[in-house]
């Protein structure tokens, strides 16, 4: 269950990254305001810092249900407030 849970991360990131990447000529047009580097990059180092969220909450989830039922909630409320302030 614990290969599959790394997995299941996994390959969220890298399809996350293989769409950003086929849909590059859209990013190519999206407004540049604020982002730090490029469209294209904040979305991939987002999904990045999702991935380690989803790593750190799974690791806790094993020591702890209801601190990783915490976190959860807030660092989904976090995730939703920086989707949409950056992208």
């Amino acid at each position: 269950m614990e290969r599959l849970l790394k997995w299941i991360g996994l390959s969220i990131f890298i399809g996350w990254t293989a769409a950003i990447l086929v849909n590059y000529s859209i990013y190519q047009h999206a407004t540049t305001q604020l982002t730090f580097v490029h469209p294209m990059v904040d979305g991939i180092i987002f999904m990045l810092i999702m991935l380690g969220v989803y790593i750190f909450i799974w690791k806790s989830y094993k020591k702890k249900r209801t601190t990783a039922t915490v976190q959860l909630g807030v660092f989904g409320a976090l995730s939703i407030v920086l989707a949409i302030v950056f992208l």
